[in-house]
């Protein structure tokens, strides 16, 4: 049953905010409703979850809640690696100057313990991207770069760059998508898989996981659920984000 876990989710970090996979997608969450992404992941070392739930305050402002790194197994000991059980809260800031381009900037802080121990350490993350919508059917495009503390992104760097890429292969059904957290610290990977549409509201995502060059990472996989709210009815004066977000190529 491990050997089989091991194959279908293996693991890639989890960050705030809606995501591709673990790059924050660049996109606003509609406001007075919850956005929720749970993300299964597995090692040859252990398997956990991490779910985010979003709440769009207005256009430009949304808080969330993060539960993070949760175990599901070991299969050995682990000493080292971001936080493990982190509980934390993010606040993000999203603008659109124009149709083709976004900007989004946030911070995700809360506690969590030292991988073997039960000693509490602080878990710190921000981080600030750039979402380009190119013409036709050629995708959407996210670049950034983060900065956290050890308990964030454990051993290596503070500090690395974001990428993220996304395609309709069948527009609004299914989607290639990958993106890529550059670095050389436990949290560094790229994920490159596919998001599967199923209806307005829901969308499941897969993929393999590529260790960032240099960082020591292991190969693997991801599998993830994201719910995604209805917009406002017509008239309210928000518009309709989750078809924006459909053309936009979201995720």
């Amino acid at each position: 049953m491990r050997s089989l876990l091991v194959l279908v989710v293996l693991a890639a970090p989890a960050f705030a905010q809606q995501s591709f996979f673990n790059v924050p997608s660049t996109q606003e969450t509609v406001p007075g409703r919850l956005f929720g992404q749970v993300q299964m992941t597995g090692t040859p070392i252990g398997g956990e979850v991490n779910t985010t739930l979003e709440l769009g305050i207005v256009r430009w402002l949304e808080v969330g809640f993060n539960l993070f790194h949760m175990p599901l197994y070991h299969l050995t000991d682990a000493h080292s690696g971001p936080a493990s059980s982190t509980t934390a809260l993010n606040a993000n800031v999203y603008f659109e100057p124009t149709s083709f381009l976004a900007l989004e900037f946030g911070v995700q802080g809360g506690v969590g313990f030292i991988p073997g121990t039960t000693t509490l350490e602080p878990v710190i993350y921000g981080w600030g991207t750039m979402r380009l919508e190119a013409p036709g059917r050629w995708g959407s495009y996210v670049v950034g770069a983060y900065s956290g503390t050890r308990g964030a992104l454990g051993k290596g760097p503070p500090a690395g760059g974001l990428f993220g890429v996304e395609i309709p292969i069948w527009e609004h059904v299914i989607h290639a998508q990958g993106d890529w957290v550059i670095g050389l610290n436990d949290t560094s990977v790229a994920v490159v898989g596919a998001v599967v549409f199923i209806g307005k509201n829901f969308q499941i995502s897969a993929g393999a996981q590529l260790p960032s060059p240099g960082s020591g990472n292991a190969f693997g996989g991801v599998l993830e659920l994201t719910y995604v709210p209805s917009p406002k009815p017509e008239g309210e004066g928000l518009g309709d984000p989750t078809e924006r977000a459909q053309q936009r190529i979201a995720h």
